[in-house]
């Protein structure tokens, strides 16, 4: 947790986000006729798309959380050998953490509360009313939850906050029992949730 560790982090992520990789001149095109944020929108795609994500240093500071419980059983059941877990959070729970103010923005706030070994504060949530439609997102139903704080993971943000706030649940954890496998799958394949139907390009 020192400050040292985190300015680390922070100059790979900024290393990666405005060095290596950065939108194209295209999605700022959109941003002046259509108001989209093109930083969201390029982390959106290589989060939804990592397969095109070419920078040595993979990934990004957002983590794609789908809205349709269906969905998210679908990612739980997937590759388990056992018990699985789905995952329910209460962004109500946490505060005001939706995203007001454009990601480049956000980013200049990262780096400048870093210089001051600065708290870079709790997960906030990346979901703006103008988006480009991806048929992959539109099929997956993704809110976007970033980690601000590099050093932890989105559950030790949570566990922290939810201790100082008595009888709140932030996140829930639901088991999927071992031996269910199949039936999920017979479930989900009932409504259509597929692999096709959540890549299909």
């Amino acid at each position: 947790m020192s400050t040292n560790y985190q300015q680390v982090l922070l100059n790979l992520f900024f290393f990666k986000f405005d060095f290596i990789a950065q939108p194209n001149n295209a999605l700022f095109d959109i941003e002046e006729k259509y108001g989209i944020d093109p930083w969201f929108e390029f982390m959106k795609r290589l989060q939804q798309y990592p397969e095109e994500d070419s920078a040595h240093i993979k990934g990004t500071s957002i983590i794609d959380w789908t809205q349709n419980y269906d969905v998210a059983i679908y990612f739980a059941n997937e590759s388990r050998d056992g018990e699985g877990a789905l995952w329910i959070c209460d962004a109500t729970a946490t505060g005001k953490t939706l995203q007001v103010i454009k990601v480049e923005q956000i980013l200049k706030k990262m780096d400048q509360l870093g210089r001051e070994n600065g708290s870079l504060g709790i997960p906030l949530i990346f979901h703006p009313k103008k988006q480009l439609t991806h048929k992959r997102a539109m099929n997956q139903q993704p809110v976007y939850i970033a980690q601000m704080d590099l050093r932890v993971d989105l559950s030790e943000v949570w566990e922290n906050l939810q201790r100082s706030k008595p009888g709140e649940n932030i996140f829930v954890k639901l088991v999927l029992p071992p031996g269910t496998r199949e039936e999920c799958f017979q479930y989900l394949n009932g409504k259509d949730i597929t692999h096709d139907f959540l890549f299909p390009d």
